[in-house]
């Protein structure tokens, strides 16, 4: 729908994502591939470069690409295809360096920047690009390739799961923008079309929470995801198109949830805290 949208509608595409940009669901959203781990030549569909799939017809590309994948290294291409560039898993680097418009390219770009807070950074490309008529690439994360969770209480601090309890430095947080941020910058610059827009926005990180049971990350990508939607219902209700706006929320990963022992959360739910000289 977002190709059929793009070439005979002439509308403006985009996809935001908690997960890295390439992964299952923004790659369905836009690519063609017969391996789902072959991220870098998604990549290269989705931003308009030529690909294994459209090797001398490259796809248009996307309007907005807002997700993650920053600081994803590696030397070893699992999964992926002969194309594949040692460096970032999700995003080669030869196409990393055409990208920016100061490069010839056609997206004004916001990643992840030692002392930049993620959400400023993002949102004052987003402006550039609506002003100047630009596309926007967005390009964040943490460990693992994703947004930091931040929880079910909002403190930024997951539980164990099935793998281990993952640590966020106060960059980590600072340095990243929110599900609902990055739809708010989205929006501003797909909002800029004059014959409409599609926008896929994805809490993806509900899904690798529940692959793992644990139950505080998916609360809190849920509560992520549910902020995401209000950005988009605050943008439909300030420029006051709901009669020309579709909104469809679907639960893309509303699968199993396999909670064994729910009275040993009920039990932690009850305990008092001790003093900090007790811990």
């Amino acid at each position: 729908i977002a190709h059929w949208l793009q070439s005979t509608k002439g509308f403006k595409v985009g996809v935001v994502t908690s997960v890295p940009f390439s992964h299952a669901t923004p790659a369905a959203a836009y690519a063609h591939n017969v391996g789902r781990e072959d991220y870098q030549d998604i990549a290269r569909d989705m931003l308009g470069f030529a690909s294994i799939a459209h090797r001398n017809q490259p796809l248009p590309g996307m309007d907005v690409v807002i997700g993650c994948g920053w600081g994803e290294e590696t030397s070893k291409p699992s999964g992926q295809g002969d194309n594949f560039v040692p460096g970032n898993r999700y995003l080669a680097a030869n196409v990393h360096h055409q990208l920016a418009v100061a490069s010839g390219g056609k997206y004004v770009i916001a990643e992840r920047t030692p002392g930049q807070p993620g959400k400023e950074l993002l949102e004052r490309a987003a402006e550039v690009a609506a002003k100047s008529d630009q596309r926007l690439f967005g390009f964040f994360g943490t460990r693992g390739g994703h947004l930091p969770y931040a929880t079910a209480n909002g403190d930024y601090r997951p539980v164990q799961d099935t793998r281990d309890a993952e640590s966020y430095s106060a960059a980590d947080i600072d340095e990243n923008p929110t599900l609902a941020s990055m739809t708010r910058a989205a929006l501003n610059v797909l909002g800029s079309s004059q014959n409409g827009f599609w926008l896929m926005v994805e809490a993806g990180d509900v899904d690798w929470a529940n692959h793992s049971n644990n139950l505080d990350n998916s609360i809190g990508a849920v509560l992520a995801g549910d902020e995401a939607c209000q950005a988009n219902f605050d943008w439909i209700d300030a420029n006051q198109v709901w009669q020309e706006s579709l909104v469809i929320i679907t639960a893309d990963h509303g699968h199993y949830f396999n909670l064994v022992q729910p009275e040993v959360i009920a039990a932690a739910g009850k305990e008092k805290p001790q003093p900090p000289e007790a811990k």
